[in-house]
């Protein structure tokens, strides 16, 4: 009967959504964030993505993982709206790590010719469906509310 409510048929592939973006974190966690040839001169800055950071993003993954979970044993929408904050965090960690460390690394250093590697480019992306999935399991409670 619950899934009589609008959107309620759809709230099945949006927790998938979220929990594949969450994979698709722990792959952007495990490739490289930073493409640079050869070895980085002294004193050059670590392009990476460091390690508190990528913890952060395992955490919001973990945080996403379980609102998936209860969004299927609860039958309800509200656990996965609340998806869209681990997703942000992902998203922001990213972003911050694309415009701050990058492009100071690549300041400090240009001949080093440093690029966003594709770890970067899969941690962004996942964190927008994950940020995405959340807000379209807002919307729905708001509909169905």
């Amino acid at each position: 009967m619950e899934d009589q409510r609008p959107g309620g048929g759809l709230r099945g592939p949006r927790a998938v959504l979220a929990a594949v973006a969450g994979l698709g974190v722990i792959a952007g966690l495990t490739l490289r964030t930073a493409e640079y040839p050869g070895v980085l001169p002294p004193g050059t800055p670590d392009p990476e993505l460091n390690l508190g950071l990528r913890l952060v993003c395992a955490a919001a993954v973990l945080v996403a993982g379980t609102l998936a979970y209860l969004t299927f044993a609860r039958r309800r929408d509200e656990p996965l709206a609340m998806a869209s904050l681990p997703g942000l965090v992902v998203t922001g960690v990213v972003l911050r790590h694309l415009v701050v460390t990058l492009l100071g690394v690549a300041r400090f250093q240009p001949a080093a010719r440093i690029v966003p590697g594709a770890g970067a480019w899969v941690l962004l992306v996942s964190g927008v469906a994950m940020t995405a999935a959340g807000l379209a399991a807002a919307f729905a409670v708001r509909r169905a509310g």
